[in-house]
C-alpha cells in the first residue's frame, strides 16, 4: 500500500524524534540593513541593498536564496530571487549584498527605502535536511528593514 505525503511526514518526525534524539533547525537572523545607490544607466538604476545574517547556533547554515522586494517612496519597487551560495558559520555574523534595479528618477541619495523577503536556507549538519531535500521542510528566516538611500559604497 503506497505512502501517503502526511504520513511520511509523520513517520519521518517520529523517527527523527525516536533516532535523533530530537531535530532541531538552526534559524538564522536576517535583517536589510542598508540601501546605496549603484550604477545608473538610461533610465534605470542600481541599488545595492545590505542584508545582515546572523547564526546564533552551534551548526553551520547553508544559505541558498534571497527572495526580496525593495519599495521606494514614490512606489516604484522591485521583486527579485538572488542565489547566496554562502554558509554562515556558527556564532557568526555575516553581510551579503543584494541588486535591485529601479527607475533612475525614483532612486535619489535620501529617498526612503522598504525591504522585505526571506532568505531560504538548509542546515547541512541535521536530519533536517533530508526533509528539506525531500520538500516536506521549508526553511526559511524572514527580513526587513527601512532607510534612507545612501551614495553608493566607496571601493576599500
Amino acid at each position: 500500500m503506497p505512502r501517503s505525503p502526511l504520513n511520511l511526514s509523520i513517520s519521518t518526525a517520529i523517527a527523527c524524534s525516536i533516532v535523533a534524539g530530537g531535530c532541531t533547525v538552526v534559524r538564522p537572523n536576517a535583517r536589510a540593513s542598508a540601501a546605496h545607490l549603484g550604477m545608473q544607466s538610461g533610465g534605470a538604476a542600481e541599488v545595492d541593498i545590505t542584508l545582515e545574517l546572523s547564526n546564533t547556533g552551534s551548526t553551520e547554515i547553508e544559505l541558498v536564496t534571497y527572495d526580496y522586494l525593495i519599495t521606494l517612496e514614490d512606489g516604484s519597487s522591485y521583486d527579485g530571487r538572488w542565489a547566496a551560495l554562502r554558509a554562515l558559520p556558527p556564532g557568526q555574523t555575516i553581510v551579503a549584498s543584494v541588486p535591485a534595479i529601479v527607475p533612475a528618477s525614483s532612486a535619489r541619495v535620501g529617498a526612503r527605502w522598504t525591504v522585505s523577503g526571506t532568505a531560504s536556507y538548509r542546515d547541512p549538519q541535521s536530519f533536517a535536511r533530508i526533509l528539506y531535500e525531500a520538500g516536506l521542510l521549508k526553511t526559511q528566516a524572514s527580513f526587513g528593514g527601512t532607510g534612507i538611500l545612501a551614495e553608493a559604497a566607496k571601493p576599500k
